[in-house]
């Protein structure tokens, strides 16, 4: 990979922890507790548990996708950015600009 494709992928991936970041903050509020002396039906708490339910499961999966950009940028740094770690062939740039945290080519991901 050229230095000027290194370039466009490490913006692209600050770009993208940027954004995750800032969602991550505002999905942070929607995580809360629930208080027990609000005063909401029983029905409503339910709702609210279960919205909590499915906010805190989004959250877990913006960081873990968080973590894996992040891994992309230490990869730049290492050079092996953009090599399929079981095969080590060079992952397909189209995929590489769908998913730059891809650490394994699409051949290498349908044989699991």
């Amino acid at each position: 990979m050229t230095e000027k494709e290194l370039e466009y992928y490490e913006e692209l991936i600050k770009k993208q922890i940027d954004e995750l970041q800032v969602t991550i903050a505002s999905m942070m509020q929607s995580v809360k507790p629930i208080e027990p002396d609000t005063s909401i039906g029983r029905l409503s708490r339910m709702e609210a548990i279960q919205a909590k339910s499915i906010s805190e499961s989004n959250l877990r999966s913006k960081r873990m996708r968080l973590q894996r950009l992040e891994a992309a940028l230490l990869r730049i740094q290492r050079g092996t950015f953009g090599l399929c770690s079981v095969c080590e062939e060079d992952i397909p740039e189209k995929r590489l600009k769908i998913a730059p945290e891809s650490t394994v080519c699409m051949d290498c991901l349908t044989e699991k």
